[in-house]
């Protein structure tokens, strides 16, 4: 009996091998739409609910953004396969697909600067942790380093998106409380794998934005700054859930001293350090409390902070950074430190900061498990300075992009409809309030390659030009670059090369600019249309349109369109 009971034991286990080594074949690679869109009870916010699967699904990790650069696509881990793997959706959530092979676990990734690929942590069965990068339109995987024995931890892309920082906790002999936590270093090619030693028992290093010469480390809710080999390290904070500002100049920092200091989860607030000068100012005195991960917007101004005080349990707030302003009740996510649930929604604010994804427990079974959501934070800025020049019967519509346009998919081209009624000439003229689309542009841009081009290079090297007109205007960098955004004119190009370029174009400044910045078409937006009659007089606006489906407001009315 106990023979034949062990037979059936080995028996299932070969067979339930046997179906996790089938199924990366069997499983499908993408899943429908999950998405729901409601109204916050409280605020009327816009809400998206991305997904609703039973298991956990986070974003990858609190200190680094789920975002694409383009914020065309959001990154997140689940458990919907079993175990832990990286899946990415389009912003819009219109369906879920699985990045990795499902050959062991991938629990942490980030982005790569050109957003082409995910650096990722893996578990290989048969070799141990190892770091990959995956297309994220072929799937295609190559090794980056490993294999490790040690498990990895979170990982960061550096400013020039040549090299990736990553973390391996060592576990440690009985009786030793934590794991020591080491940081290495390895180019993205997998050359020069260089290991951060001495440094702290329990730290991990991360990049500073924009910055090459200086890498931050965090060890036991401490602070530290100190150069690439590890060297000139000096502490700057006390305190945890850290976020850089976007210029890399400051580090928000939720710490004790605004409240009481013994004890960790009692009163504590959010402080932003200057990074040369270690000078502290609060991010705001109207709310004493200032709960986990609080994430700095894009452009500086703004803090997401949640379970932001007892006064406002369960929710994400807007606060003006560092300066008077009001708080901003964005929308509630259910999670408390009380409850025992998801204490961590994970903020992400998008490229434009137009929104902000999160975890939630709001609509889960199980209350230790969340969900991803979106949060609609204002709508994106409109397109400006519309311009019209008639061409015989033709009407040639030209625009500038908004200030922060890195989201933006297309443009949608709006003319003004007639009056339904004539006035005393007898002829019917357009309504500029009452428009209806008559065409897409769509955004048109590329990333550079190769090396970083310096201040002099007269040729830019990028990924492509198709779709880019024979010569004209580009804007390089953006969210993308190390360096300020450069507008940069052209008068030729070949199939992977602008050529006879003049930089600092329009008074911007001239500047280098890495691999992977992003370069985007000024003179590509452009509407030719023929006039569908003569008699009468058109108006036209133009509004962007998000890779997300979000719409801008109508831009400003362009001057009329007729023909005399």
């Amino acid at each position: 009996m106990a023979n034949n009971c062990n037979a059936r034991w080995v028996a299932g286990v070969i067979s339930i091998i046997g179906v996790c080594n089938m199924q990366g074949a069997d499983r499908p690679r993408e899943w429908p739409s999950e998405r729901s869109v409601y109204r916050d009870e409280v605020t009327g916010t816009e809400v998206w609910r991305l997904t609703s699967h039973p298991e956990v699904d986070i974003a990858t990790h609190r200190t680094k953004n789920c975002w694409s650069p383009d914020g065309s696509k959001i990154l997140f881990r689940s458990g919907r396969e079993g175990i832990h793997h990286l899946f990415v959706m389009p912003a819009d959530g219109s369906k879920i697909t699985r990045l990795d092979d499902l050959k062991g676990s991938a629990t942490y990734g980030v982005w790569s600067r050109s957003g082409r690929e995910v650096a990722c942590t893996r578990h290989v069965h048969d070799s141990g942790f190892e770091i990959h990068a995956i297309d994220v339109e072929t799937f295609a995987s190559r090794r980056i380093a490993g294999p490790f024995e040690a498990k990895l931890g979170p990982m960061g892309v550096s400013p020039d998106g040549q090299s990736i920082l990553f973390t391996r906790f060592m576990p440690q002999p009985d009786g030793e409380k934590q794991d020591v936590v080491k940081t290495s270093r390895v180019n993205m090619d997998g050359s020069e794998l260089f290991t951060f030693e001495k440094i702290s028992k329990h730290g991990h290093f991360s990049w500073i934005p924009g910055r090459m010469d200086l890498l931050r480390m965090k060890s036991s809710r401490q602070q530290f700054i100190a150069q690439p080999d590890g060297s000139g390290l000096r502490l700057l904070a006390e305190g945890g859930h850290e976020w850089f500002s976007p210029d890399g100049r400051e580090l928000l920092v939720c710490d004790p001293k605004g409240g009481d200091t013994s004890k960790w989860l009692g009163k504590c607030s959010a402080g932003i350090y200057d990074i040369e000068t270690g000078k502290r100012r609060d991010v705001t005195t109207e709310i004493t409390w200032l709960g986990t991960h609080p994430a700095i917007s894009p452009d500086g101004r703004s803090v997401a902070v949640d379970n932001a005080s007892h006064s406002y349990p369960g929710a994400i707030l807007i606060v003006p950074a560092g300066r008077p302003g009001p708080v901003r009740v964005l929308c509630y996510h259910h999670a408390s430190w009380e409850s025992g649930h998801i204490t961590h929604p994970t903020m992400h604010w998008s490229p434009d900061g137009t929104k902000i994804v999160f975890v939630s427990d709001k609509d889960s079974a199980d209350k230790k498990k969340g969900d991803l959501y979106l949060a609609v934070v204002a709508q994106p800025e409109a397109p400006g300075q519309v311009r019209v020049q008639n061409r015989g019967a033709e009407a040639v519509v030209t625009w500038d992009p908004a200030k922060r346009h890195t989201e933006t998919k297309e443009y949608v081209l709006m003319r003004s409809v007639p009056s339904p009624r004539t006035n005393r000439s007898g002829r019917k003229l357009d309504r500029t309030g009452v428009f209806e689309p008559v065409g897409v542009v769509p955004a048109v841009s590329t990333h550079l390659i190769g090396e970083h081009i310096d201040a002099e290079a007269a040729t830019l090297t990028v990924r492509s030009t198709e779709g880019f007109p024979k010569s004209g205007q580009l804007l390089i960098a953006g969210n993308h670059s190390m360096a300020a955004p450069e507008i940069v004119s052209y008068t030729g190009k070949a199939a992977s090369s602008f050529l006879n370029c003049t930089r600092g174009a329009s008074d911007t400044e001239v500047t280098p600019h890495w691999a992977g910045a992003r370069v985007w078409s000024l003179s590509a937006l452009r509407f030719t249309e023929k006039l569908p009659s003569t008699d009468r007089q058109y108006y036209y606006t133009v509004r962007a349109r998000e890779h997300s489906g979000l719409q801008s407001p109508y831009s400003r009315i362009s001057n009329p369109a007729f023909v005399k």
